[in-house]
């Protein structure tokens, strides 16, 4: 099977990963074995049946049948979620080590109804803690004069089957199942946190599909048109050259020309207004010196002396005239 050419290359496993499943393993182990150890206990419980039936001939049949349906009953209420939860970390651990993300979210699932059990199963026990102290009164107080008819008789099935109620086999059974139970919830958190890091969540999911799912619109820059489907682009429009200048609109006709005849006559055309007359361009012209105020004589200034007929201004000669006399 080759990968598709247009898929995004998935990076490397990261060692979170392969650490979490092997912890599936590891939990998915422990609960095998909690398994064994459930079986082991209804096999012996269903021994010791066997025996007590044996000792006590006279012993209630439907007695010694309520305790073989128990003992199933109990079996299987333990060993079939151990085995479940088994099958589906097994099964989930090699899908996680493949890159599956319907795997990695399984694990969570799994994980997280098994700390809604650890958590049901602490409530229920704090719920029986007001009927320790109910019935932890002193012995003194207690109403021994309790008539015998009243008193449940106990068979000699059960007092043979029960013995004193002392059982070592079983209490060492309950505490290795507590601690097993506390391990596999341990182990299979531990791989919930480490599947739900940063890093491996973008090896389940590539970047360049999130990004392409959660890349949003740009509202800054909306497209001027939408092209029609089969419209291609090209990449370097310069190739196809300069478009084509317009071609110049056709000329009107003029007012004077006849109009192609109607069937109602057109209006006459308004006449044209006159055009004003062009006025002549004016240049500027050189400032002017402003005219000089006439001033009255000075009496104590003399007046100035008549000029001499050899340094008179002499008007323009005529151009046949000769030289004037005495030069």
């Amino acid at each position: 099977m080759t990968q598709d050419a247009g898929a995004p290359a998935r990076p490397p496993r990261p060692t979170a990963v392969t650490v979490a499943s092997w912890m599936q393993i590891a939990a998915a182990v422990v609960l095998l074995a909690l398994l064994g150890l459930v079986l082991w206990q209804a096999i012996e419980w269903n021994g010791e049946i066997d025996r007590a039936a044996r000792l006590v001939p006279d012993a209630d049949p439907d007695e010694v049948s309520g305790e073989r349906v128990g003992n199933i009953v109990m079996s299987c209420v333990l060993g079939v979620p151990a085995l479940l939860f088994a099958a589906g970390l097994l099964a989930t651990a090699r899908g996680v080590r493949r890159g599956s993300n319907v795997a990695r979210i399984l694990v969570f699932v799994a994980g997280g109804l098994q700390l809604l059990a650890a958590c049901a199963q602490g409530g229920l026990s704090i719920l029986f803690i007001p009927f320790l102290f109910a019935l932890g009164g002193p012995e003194e107080d207690w109403n021994s004069d309790i008539p015998a008819e009243f008193m449940p008789e106990e068979s000699g099935f059960m007092r043979e089957l029960y013995g004193d109620g002392s059982d070592p086999a079983g209490d060492v059974l309950f505490g290795a199942g507590s601690l097993g139970t506390l391990l596999v919830v341990g182990l299979t958190l531990t791989a919930v946190v480490l599947l739900a890091l940063p890093s491996v969540h973008r090896w389940f999911v590539p970047r360049a599909a999130e990004q392409a799912r959660r890349a949003p619109l740009d509202p800054t820059y909306p497209p001027a048109f939408l092209l029609p489907p089969g419209y291609m682009l090209c990449p370097d429009p310069r190739a196809h050259g300069l478009p084509p200048l317009p071609m110049p609109a056709a000329p009107m006709p003029a007012a004077s020309q006849p109009m192609p005849a109607a069937s109602q006559p057109m209006p006459a055309a308004s006449q044209p207004m006159p055009a004003e007359p062009a006025q002549p361009a004016t240049l500027p012209m050189p400032p002017q010196p402003m005219p000089a105020t006439p001033t009255e004589p000075d009496p104590a200034t003399p007046p100035p002396a008549a000029p001499d007929a050899s340094q008179a201004p002499q008007g323009p000669q005529a151009p046949d005239a000769g030289p004037p006399p005495g030069s």
